[in-house]
């Protein structure tokens, strides 16, 4: 991954072509974000209309639009270092989207001191995150004026973590879990395992599945004990299949996530959406689900069963297999890209 510090001169951003953009959540008058706003033509009153995504005091980072520049918002915070994650889920939203170029501009209006230990932890986990991401350009915005300082502070951190490299080598062999959550997903991943063979010659694949029936699954129960469990042999990457569209398995998944990232394990999550004809209240809980994932830091990835309908299926059954075959070829996709 290629790092780059970008000089933006005192209030004056300058817009630069990436993927992604990356901003603080201010709209009050002047703001970082309104002058990025403006100058990528993006529309104002919509992101206005988020307000409510980070008022209730919790750090969010939450991942905009369906075109590129997507826009990742987060939440204001009192120091950028008071979030010791937060780097780490601007830079997993952007991937989730396979953005190959992320642009942060969290540092590109300073008031007052150069903040130097936030601005260390946020070049440490972009260095640290290049293991793990489909990102090939990461563009720092800092403000000109104290640009000589963010350069110097950008080379003690590379050449801190070559050391640390050098002292304690990473192990060239990956662990992922692979985690089949719900009676679907389960099904899912145990037909896959059995075909599996030709993705681990440079990587340690491990399958587990949690159904729905053996574990009481109504939603809300389930073994919380043995789900942390399994996510603590991931180790290094947990990948997540949830086939159960809806509200089936999603406190699951979910709690999954959660535990996964408070692990500092790297967290993706493959999710099906349901056909139209399953009801729109299927469809609001999938993708509720997609955004809660999200905003947790989890890498998510959603096949949406629209594209199908197009085929005529004979039952219900033939649908809900087209479906899982979109979902295995996700799985192959990721498997095969797997660093």
């Amino acid at each position: 991954m290629e790092v780059l510090l970008r000089p933006v001169p005192h209030l004056a951003y300058e817009p630069v072509e990436t993927d992604a953009i990356s901003c603080t959540y201010d709209m009050d008058g002047f703001t970082l974000m309104n002058a990025v706003l403006i100058q990528h033509g993006l529309d104002r009153e919509y992101f206005r209309k988020c307000t409510h995504m980070h008022s209730d005091g919790k750090f969010r980072v939450i991942l905009h639009g369906d075109e590129k520049p997507l826009v990742i918002t987060t939440t204001k915070t009192e120091r950028w270092n008071s979030e010791p994650s937060a780097t780490q889920r601007v830079i997993d939203a952007a991937d989730s989207e396979r953005c190959e170029s992320l642009c942060m501009t969290h540092f590109a209006f300073i008031l007052g001191n150069f903040p130097e230990e936030a601005f260390t932890q946020c070049i440490q986990q972009i260095v640290l995150a290049t293991r793990c991401t489909n990102l090939q350009k990461v563009i720092v915005d800092v403000d000109s004026r104290h640009f000589d300082r963010a350069k110097a502070v950008q080379k003690q951190g590379l050449h801190r973590q070559t050391l640390v490299d050098t002292v304690n080598p990473k192990p060239p062999l990956q662990l992922y879990l692979i985690l089949g959550l719900g009676s679907s997903a389960k099904e899912l991943i145990q037909s896959y395992k059995s075909d599996s063979s030709g993705h681990s010659a440079n990587h340690n694949f491990r399958f587990e599945a949690m159904g729905a029936s053996e574990y009481y699954l109504d939603g809300f129960n389930f073994d919380r004990q043995a789900l942390k469990a399994l996510v603590d042999d991931a180790q290094n990457v947990l990948f997540v299949v949830h086939a159960d569209s809806g509200n089936e398995g999603a406190t699951m998944v979910t709690f999954a996530a959660e535990y996964a990232v408070s692990q500092k394990i790297s967290v993706y999550v493959l999710l099906s959406k349901p056909y139209s004809w399953q009801g729109s209240r299927r469809t609001k809980a999938a993708n509720a689900l997609a955004e809660n994932l999200r905003a947790i830091g989890a890498k998510v990835t959603a096949v949406d069963a629209d594209p199908l309908e197009t085929i005529e299926f004979n039952s219900a059954t033939e649908a809900f297999a087209a479906l899982d075959a979109a979902m295995v070829q996700e799985l192959n996709r990721w498997a095969a890209s797997a660093k």
